[in-house]
């Protein structure tokens, strides 16, 4: 027997659901309620600004998905409306997002996440918003590789310039 359209296409969902939460570094859920369409329309410029996406799903296709992928403890905070942020390159990203936005839009509530195959809490997931994105570890590396070589930099300046005092 074949299935109805609206079955077909609701399977279709839940497969690119699962595969979002199972594909991605890190997934945050937040709630989005107050929002305005404006507000959501700054977040997704955002979002696209930094190749995270963003999606409105309904919260029974994604528990389906959640069940289906093993991420059963998703699904206590999949309720009211929610927002789904993924971010395929930095684990960190999503949830980061989502937290400077709420800084500006207190209507956002970060809820929960998925951060490297693991399912956080609010907690969890706070805390994981508050780590240093991809970008700024690798900032923070090279400025820990540069500073001895500025070090050195600095001493044979002092270096010359005492010995040309030395010869006027």
């Amino acid at each position: 027997m074949a299935q109805r359209p609206a079955h077909e296409q609701k399977a279709k969902i839940v497969a690119e659901i699962a595969a979002k939460l199972k594909d991605n570094q890190g997934t945050a859920i937040a709630e989005y309620k107050n929002l305005t369409v404006a507000q959501m329309t700054e977040l997704r410029r955002e979002a696209l600004k930094q190749g995270i996406e963003v999606k409105v799903y309904k919260d029974s296709l994604v528990r389906r998905a959640a069940e289906e992928d093993g991420f059963n403890e998703l699904i206590p905070f999949l309720t009211k409306q929610n927002v789904f942020i993924f971010s395929k390159e930095d684990g960190v990203a999503a949830p980061k997002l989502v937290a400077n936005f709420a800084k500006k839009n207190p209507d956002l509530i970060l809820k929960a996440g998925i951060f490297e195959g693991q399912v956080k809490d609010t907690a969890g997931i706070t805390e994981i918003a508050s780590l240093p994105s991809r970008e700024d570890l690798y900032s923070m590396f090279a400025n820990s590789l540069l500073y001895p070589l500025r070090q050195v930099m600095n001493a044979i300046n002092a270096v010359a310039e005492k010995k040309e005092q030395e010869q006027n």
